[in-house]
């Protein structure tokens, strides 16, 4: 055995919108297969609150001999600086990093961090396996690896077909106590067959789709019920790519008889991938809310960026899922090709025409190895560069990080900031209808709701989360 001691750290990433809203899912797969196999371990969730000192107790009490740390590309700098500060205080301990960030870059991220030993690209649990039970690192596929001097990538392992193979998390070393929210996490699926140019997701997790059986993924909810958790997000982007799938899901939870579930997919899900037999069966099985990727209210954006559905199917899905009862959140991007101020009003003016509960307008983000990103980089449309902007910038700033001839900056930044506003708007009026009960004490709890400074005690404040979210469901 290489490596006897594995420590799974997820870091913090300081300035990120949302605070540490649930367990990572990803480590959690890398904990329970490390367990299975009998190869001890132990969890560092940097987000929950933890700083370099709690890092450097853990690291004196636990004593690994390999730290694991998931990268994701936002704030990797930070990410950078804690993995020197792990090799500045724990000599001769051997650091392996994977996650989105290595995924995407591969050799390029291993010359820049000096301190990473391994990379893992894409699904680790056989890699990280391999690794720790000394096969021969030009043996491990997946692997990225250091010899005299050169960073060598074994090369892309075959992706798992059968995803009920991997054991789901239990998060038992995880601080399950200290998150924002009071729901687990789980993943359905992996892989997205779309090409949306600016996701992503095919360099991360692969193109290739791949799903869990329905009766693995009812399982899964079954243990986090008789666990005592009753709210559950499905964490994938593709949960209802599979109709057939799906069905038989909700028709499994509801012969559980589960009281008072609460099921929801909070990363988003197609709106071409539904219909009222899909949306009524969900709603049957306690799926209560869920998100729509619509991106542009402009049909032309639409097809620019390769979305691959078109305005009249994402109306009817809004209408079906508004007439059963969801809470809807819609997902638009600001700034995509082809796109001016005008048909950003289009986009707003879309995201206020149904009474969904939340619209989110994010500045877009272009990721290294997406097709944006080298669009943008071939037509010298950058006004900062990625190094700057993935660790200074976010979807939630009004700052541009590329500029078109036909929406330049200063119109972007006006388009962001009449977004943001739309936004306050919609969910003002949204939380007015939830609480109509309460009369003219619903206008001032929506106008509290909305405000800036609240919302960010919210999205990293469990206490004030977990009291509102009881209270929220016991008058709306």
């Amino acid at each position: 055995m290489r490596y006897k001691k594995v420590l799974l750290l997820f870091p913090d990433y300081k300035g990120g919108y949302f605070g540490a809203l649930r367990p990572p899912a990803g480590i959690g797969y890398l904990a329970q297969i490390l367990q299975e196999e009998g190869i001890e371990y132990d969890v560092l969730d940097m987000a929950t609150g933890c700083d370099l000192d709690t890092l450097s107790a853990k690291l004196s009490s636990f004593k690994p001999d390999l730290v694991a740390v998931s990268l994701m590309s936002f704030m990797y700098k930070r990410s950078y600086y804690i993995i020197k500060h792990i090799k500045e205080i724990y000599s001769g301990v051997t650091v392996v990093a994977g996650g989105p960030h290595i995924s995407t870059l591969r050799e390029k991220a291993l010359e820049e961090c000096k301190d990473i030993d391994y990379g893992i690209v894409q699904e680790g649990e056989y890699t990280i396996l391999e690794l720790c039970k000394g096969n021969e690192e030009e043996g491990i596929p997946g692997l990225i690896y250091r010899r005299e001097g050169k960073v060598n990538f074994v090369g892309p392992r075959p992706f798992e077909r059968d995803l009920d193979k991997f054991p789901f998390p239990r998060f038992e070393k995880f601080p399950l106590g200290k998150y924002v929210t009071e729901e687990i996490g789980i993943v359905s699926s992996r892989g997205c067959p779309f090409k949306c140019t600016y996701c992503p997701v095919t360099t991360s997790i692969g193109q290739k789709y791949r799903m869990r059986s329905a009766e693995s993924i009812v399982d899964e909810i079954t243990y986090w019920y008789s666990r005592g958790f009753k709210q559950i997000s499905v964490l994938d982007d593709n949960f209802t790519l599979n109709r057939e799938r799906v069905l038989k899901i909700c028709d499994l939870v509801c012969s559980k008889d589960f009281k008072d579930i609460e099921l929801n997919c909070n990363n988003g899900i197609r709106a071409d991938r539904v219909d009222r037999e899909i949306l009524s069966a969900m709603r049957r099985a306690g799926f209560k809310y869920f998100a729509f990727g619509i991106e542009s209210g402009n049909e032309q954006v639409l097809r620019n960026i390769k979305k691959g559905e078109d305005l009249g199917v994402i109306e009817e899905a809004l209408r079906t899922a508004i007439e059963l009862d969801f809470t809807i959140t819609l997902f638009f991007i600001i700034g995509s090709p082809g796109e001016d101020m005008a048909k950003v009003k289009e986009t707003i003016a879309l995201a206020k025409k149904y009474p969904v509960f939340d619209a989110r307008f994010y500045n877009l983000i272009p990721f290294p190895a997406t097709e944006l990103y080298e669009w943008i980089k071939e037509n010298k449309y950058f006004i900062i560069d990625s190094e700057e902007y993935l660790n200074n910038n976010s979807h939630w700033d009004y700052t541009p990080v590329f500029a078109t001839p036909e929406f330049p900056q200063e119109e972007r930044v006006k388009a962001l900031k009449l977004a943001r506003q739309a936004r306050k708007e919609i969910r003002y009026e949204a939380m007015k209808r939830k609480l109509k009960k309460m009369g003219p004490l619903s206008g001032i709890i929506a106008s509290l709701y909305i405000n800036d400074r609240f919302q960010t005690k919210l999205m990293h404040n469990g206490i004030l989360r977990k009291n509102l979210k009881r209270l929220y469901t016991k008058v709306s």
